[in-house]
């Protein structure tokens, strides 16, 4: 009975509580005014708001107060409207009735179109507490009218979108921040992100700690604000969240931000913020959320991590971080999101990161981590873990892969992982991204006989050393938009066809494989397959055909056929010409041949790269070649094109590389060419033809050329004066050419030059530049052999040679490139011809650790320069057929890299340096041809060079010449012949004198002392009997020759 009553009474007051709420939420939104809900029409007729959810429901008939997106008190005054994200445009001027609603409390107009001044109108609503216009498309000047106020809690202006659509579009200049903010005392929150402000860190920081002194949120996003922070911000004790990413502060980092006691958020993120973090920062005891990603030269470590601190986010990526990551991050329990990516973090991941079972994120890509993957079983919460661009090795088997249910992006590209790679991987059903790449992962796959997965749509296993059967299981992966497998050892007959069932695959890339690549297709299905591949590499994968298949993609944007034996036509009419819009196409190092077709113009109309290097082309060049206005790659090297250079071919004002090298091209070089050099042409590349007469004068006052090849020509005349204006130029090769003239001083202001080759050419005159101030700080390769330059070394010139004084000891040096697209792989690749032990030497790649110095055939003369013994990185010195004097200095011993030393041919005297055995890499040396005296020295490297490396010097001896040396001769051995004019050599009278001694003293005794006789014959006959035992008398035979001997004699 009891709990019947408990159940009724329960009941009744459950129903009261009801009926309380229902008349309060009556008693505080009243029936709507009319005058109200005429100005809330007018309002809304004013905009265009067919695509509004809200305003499309506003009309006459109902109350007001029950629109969606209206709040009224219970007068039926309208205190909230929020209109926010729904894409209505207009104009709101002052007239609107918007702005006669004087008891509006909140407004908010966020994330739409309004595409007008922003109006002075809102001054106002003085009611208002709550005013967001944050990406409403506002333009101009902010009206001083918002200063008028003054019950705001919270205003957001900011203007997200104005970053990505050439903002900003809000401005606050005429009335300054000061003046925007000195009545809004009571502001607790103040958004102006990405408006335009343009004042110091002192300016900015007084305006608010003057006048805001309980603001808690503070966001001033890519304000244009400069200069370093100002202390003053410290006023504002309230403070919690602080964000003022991408704008343009600098100096020391702000240590005083460790004295906000609330702060929970700091973004200090792409600002240029110098020194040193302080530790109490990443030691606050309630910071969630720090960001000091972009400050490329802010510096700080991870020490030790305090436990129980609240930091949820830490990103630090692109900033000078370095050290390790000590095992104390475990204590950072609530973390979710880490990026240290682009930071100088070394040694081992911890094995206490397996803790962070809340991490949802994590980048520690381009670092220097090493040592093995920790497990990652226990993030079951990961979804991106990405590791690229480190040292890290060993398998990744310690992970089990299958235990992470939400991972969606895997990446640990650019690595030294070993080992196989987990099948686990292809069975996901989260993982869509999976990036394996350059690394050196081993092994096959076996058949994977579980359920593949539907969403993976990343593969990239390329530059590994997979080998084996080809793993066609990937064909079966519905979902792949992205395959790559090559550089890799996979072998095995592949028809394409097998892919075809992969219906949003855009990139497929099998190249540099074992692979034959069978084309064909059957049994082609209704719809074409490959429909919606944009990007296809079959470079060296055997094929002989072009695939006839192609024809069909009218969406393919990127085609390598490279380094196959594709014999016939290249196809640019006729069932093979669907390659009109095709932005890459490279078919080179292949078996192409006939002429060029006339109208390949129109294969390139929106081409950007191509090439048909390596090919059998000949005849001439087409003049439809200057319809491809987008080209900028043109490589027709290594052919037997013939003919002149088209003027048309400089119609394209994007060209960035054009390479006709190795062909049969005569006539001049077309003035055009070096006007284009003012838009945008890096690489001019047209060494080994036949081209004849001037390089023209007219290269451009903003030239962009980097690199100018015309080796092996007919040019003749001199230098161009204008080269001067390619201040970007780093190969210049001139060489083998009839140029006649001095060396080229004038370049004085190319001070990016890497590579200088003028050698058989005519040019004359000495090298010493200075007069003109030259320095050539980053030359590492001068070859000026066989001509005519005369004069002594120049000691200044030689010692400006700065990056051949520094030895490199990087693991990986970087090659000498032209990059076409930053951070793609369309890149020109310079050459070099170098003179090697002898022998000429294309250097196809060009390490910028080389360096190298020819000056071999020349009639230059005097000393050797000391300035060449500070040459620390030298690799090749060839002085070789001068007149140089002197002797061998011996600070050539001080060279540590040099390989290759010829000083042959030359007037060197005195004796070879020791120091040269100092030289372990040196592989050849030519000393011959010299006036060079004295031994060689003994048990050193030198004398492991052949006698080829000494020959011709007539005071030089001991090995491996064959001349020996002597001692000198000295008055005091023996009395001199005044009469003959000879000295006795008392060393070799000694050594006769004591021959006949020792001789006599044994053979006298035996001519005249019997008894010496007999016992010597006895000792004889025992030796003998010892070893031809068929001889002893015992035997009874015969007589030994010796006692035959005996009896003679006796």
């Amino acid at each position: 009975m009891r709990n019947r009553i408990s159940l009724v009474s329960r009941f009744i007051f459950k129903l009261y509580i009801a009926a309380f709420f229902s008349m309060a939420a009556l008693s505080v939104s009243g029936q709507c005014q009319s005058s109200q809900q005429q100005l809330l029409l007018g309002f809304k007729n004013s905009l265009n708001f067919s695509l509004s959810e809200k305003l499309v429901k506003w009309n006459q008939g109902t109350d007001c107060c029950s629109w969606d997106g209206i709040t009224c008190d219970a007068s039926g005054q309208v205190i909230e409207l929020d209109l926010r994200n729904q894409s209505i445009s207009g104009e709101i001027n002052n007239s609107n009735g918007l702005f006669c609603l004087q008891h509006l409390q909140q407004l908010n107009l966020a994330y739409n179109t309004f595409i007008s001044e922003f109006t002075s109108g809102f001054g106002n609503l003085t009611s208002l507490s709550y005013l967001n216009l944050s990406n409403a498309g506002f333009t101009g000047q902010i009206p001083v009218g918002i200063s008028y106020l003054t019950k705001l809690v919270t205003l957001d202006l900011s203007q997200i979108s104005s970053l990505f659509m050439g903002g900003p579009f809000l401005k606050l200049k005429k009335s300054n921040l000061k003046m925007l903010v000195q009545n809004l005392t009571g502001l607790k929150n103040l958004y102006l992100d990405a408006i335009d402000i343009s004042a110091n860190g002192k300016e900015w920081s007084q305006a608010l700690s003057s006048s805001l002194p309980n603001l808690q949120v503070l966001s001033m996003r890519s304000c244009y604000l400069s200069g370093p922070l100002s202390p003053s911000l410290v006023k504002l004790k309230f403070l919690s969240i602080i964000h003022l990413d991408d704008n343009n502060f600098s100096g020391p980092f702000p240590k005083f931000m460790a004295e906000f006691q609330n702060l929970t958020s700091l973004h200090l993120a792409g600002n240029n913020f110098s020194g040193r973090v302080p530790e109490e920062i990443l030691q606050s005891p309630k910071l969630q959320t720090l960001d000091l990603s972009l400050n490329e030269f802010l510096q700080g470590s991870f020490q030790k991590f305090l436990p129980n601190v609240s930091l949820q986010s830490l990103v630090v990526s692109g900033t000078d971080f370095e050290g390790q990551i000590p095992e104390s991050i475990d204590n950072l329990g609530q973390l979710t999101r880490i990026e240290l990516a682009d930071c100088k973090f070394t040694g081992p991941i911890p094995k206490t990161l397996e803790k962070l079972t809340q991490l949802i994120y994590l980048d520690f890509s381009s670092n220097n981590f090493s040592g093995p993957l920790p497990s990652f079983t226990s993030l079951r919460n990961i979804t991106e873990l990405i590791l690229y661009g480190n040292q890290l090795n060993g398998s990744i088997l310690s992970t089990n892969w299958s235990s992470l249910p939400n991972l969606v992006r895997l990446d640990l590209q650019q690595n030294s992982f070993s080992g196989t790679v987990p099948p686990t991987l292809f069975q996901s059903q989260f993982l869509k991204i999976m990036d394996l790449a350059k690394n050196q992962f081993s092994g096959g796959f076996g058949e994977i006989k579980c359920e593949l997965s539907s969403v993976l749509e990343v593969i990239d296993l390329s530059h590994n050393g997979l080998e084996g059967k080809f793993p066609m299981f990937v064909s079966e992966i519905q979902g792949l938009n992205f395959l790559s497998l090559s550089w890799n050892k996979f072998s095995g007959l592949i028809p394409l066809s097998a892919f075809q069932k992969l219906k949003n695959l855009g990139t497929l890339d099998l190249s540099y494989n074992n692979l034959s690549i069978d084309s064909s297709f059957t049994n082609l299905p209704l719809l074409p397959p490959f429909r919606n591949l944009y990007r296809l590499n079959l470079a060296s994968c055997n094929l002989t055909k072009f695939p006839d298949f192609l024809k069909n993609l009218s969406f393919l944007g990127h085609l390598d056929l490279s380094n196959n034996q594709i014999h016939g036509q290249i196809p640019t009419s006729g069932p093979k010409s669907n390659f009109s819009k095709t932005t890459y196409l490279d078919y080179s190092n292949n078996n192409f041949s006939y002429d060029l077709p006339p109208d390949i113009g129109n294969l390139l109309q929106f081409a950007i790269f191509f090439s048909l290097s390596g090919n059998n082309f000949h005849g001439s060049i087409p003049k439809s070649i200057g319809i491809s206005y987008n080209l900028e790659v043109l490589d027709l090297s290594k052919n037997s094109l013939s003919g002149s250079i088209p003027k048309s071919i400089c119609n394209s004002s994007y060209r960035k590389v054009l390479d006709l090298s190795e062909n049969s091209l005569s006539g001049s070089i077309p003035k055009c060419l070096m006007m284009q050099m003012r838009e945008s042409l890096g690489v001019l590349n047209l060494k080994q033809n036949n081209l004849s007469g001037i390089i023209s004068d007219t290269f451009p006052e903003n030239c962009r050329l980097q690199t100018l090849d015309l080796n092996q020509n007919r040019l003749c005349g001199k230098v161009p004066k204008s080269l001067a204006n390619c201040r970007m130029l780093e190969v210049l090769d001139l060489g083998n050419n009839h140029i006649d003239d001095t060396f080229p001083c004038h370049l004085n202001s190319t001070s990016e030059l890497r590579v200088l080759v003028l050698q058989s050419n005519n040019f004359s005159g000495d090298i010493n530049c200075a007069a003109n101030n030259i320095t050539w700080p980053m030359l590492q390769i001068i070859d000026l052999a066989s001509n005519s330059f005369g004069g002594k070394l120049p000691q200044e010139l030689l010692m400006t040679w700065n990056a051949m004084k520094t030895e490199k000891d990087e693991p990986y040096s970087e090659l000498l490139r032209y990059e076409v697209l930053p951070l793609s792989d369309i890149y020109f690749q310079d050459s070099v011809t170098v003179t090697i032990k002898g022998l000429e030497l294309e250097l196809v790649k060009i390490l910028t650790i080389f360096t190298s110095i020819d000056f071999s055939s020349n009639k230059f003369e005097g000393h050797i320069p000391e300035a060449i013994g500070d040459l620390k990185a030298l690799h090749l010195l060839n002085l070789s057929n001068n007149a140089l004097t002197g002797p061998v200095p011996s600070f050539l011993g001080n060279l540590p890299e040099l390989e290759s030393l010829d000083l042959s041919s030359n007037h060197l005297t005195g004796q070879i340096p020791v120091q040269l055995a100092n030289l372990n890499f040196l592989s050849f040396l030519n000393l011959s041809n010299n006036e060079l005296t004295g031994r060689i020295a003994l048990g050193t490297q030198i004398q492991s060079f052949t006698e080829d490396s000494f020959r011709n010097n007539a005071g030089l001896c001991g090995r491996p010449l064959e001349v020996q040396c002597d001692s000198p001769p000295t008055s005091k051995d023996g009395p001199s012949d005044s009469q003959t004019d000879k000295h006795v050599n008392w060393k070799f009278v000694s050594v006769e004198i004591g021959f006949v001694c020792g001789i006599g003293a044994v053979i006298l005794p035996l001519m005249f002392c019997k008894g010496w006789r007999i016992r010597y014959y006895k000792c004889t006959d025992r030796v003998l009997y010892k070893f031809f035992s068929k001889f002893d008398p015992r035997n009874r035979t015969r007589r030994t020759i010796s006692h035959w001997t005996r009896g003679r004699r006796l």
